[in-house]
């Protein structure tokens, strides 16, 4: 295997890892879970580029043969190492976030592995837009209730699962939930939640 770190292989770093790492970069946007290091990565990001090669083989022949001034060589390259595989890691990511790949495989009777490793991933990644509320349960019994919308934040972290929510709410005693006279927001850490319910806002 070449040596990477060489000078003169930056041409392979640029043309078979590179888009691999833009594809994994973008698609991370969107898939929350532990990312593995680059080390760990740098087979996935050669098998990808191979892949996004594969699937813009016309397009990749046409940069190669071109013939135009150096400047339009550049442009088509960047487009080719960068652009394409930004728009395939967006679409990698949206079908990941949406159950594209999990509804082909209902339709072709299949069982899949859900590409998000936990539950807390998955449930904080498919909060809408608009948001919703939630009761954090404590381990001691207490409660706290409030909105979780765009200001609020759920680590992926999995060895860090803080919860911080943008707007807590008072809890009175008959149940019902009252907004208090100031927005406050409130930073849980994992180690106090026994568990979380949440309500759309619907």
């Amino acid at each position: 295997m070449p040596d990477l770190k060489g000078v003169s292989n930056l041409y392979l770093i640029f043309g078979f890892i590179v888009p691999g790492l833009v594809i994994v970069y973008v698609r991370s946007r969107f898939i929350t879970g532990r990312a593995p290091s680059n080390t760990e990565n740098i087979v996935s990001y050669f098998a990808l580029s191979t892949l996004y090669y594969a699937l813009t083989l016309p397009i990749s022949e046409w940069a190669l043969t071109i013939q135009g001034p150096p400047t339009a060589r550049v442009v088509i390259w960047i487009g080719n190492i960068f652009l394409g595989p930004a728009l395939l890691g967006l679409i990698l990511g949206a079908a990941g976030q949406r159950g594209w790949g999990n509804w082909l495989a209902d339709k072709l009777r299949l069982s899949t592995v859900h590409v998000i490793p936990t539950a807390w991933d998955w449930r904080f990644s498919t909060i809408p837009r608009n948001g919703l509320f939630l009761m954090v349960t404590f381990s001691s019994g207490e409660q706290v209730v409030g909105f979780f919308g765009g200001r609020s934040f759920a680590s992926s972290d999995s060895g860090e699962r803080d919860l911080y929510i943008e707007e807590e709410y008072i809890l009175n005693e008959d149940g019902s939930w009252q907004a208090r006279p100031e927005r406050v927001g409130i930073l849980i850490p994992v180690k106090e939640i026994k568990y979380v319910e949440f309500w759309d806002t619907k």
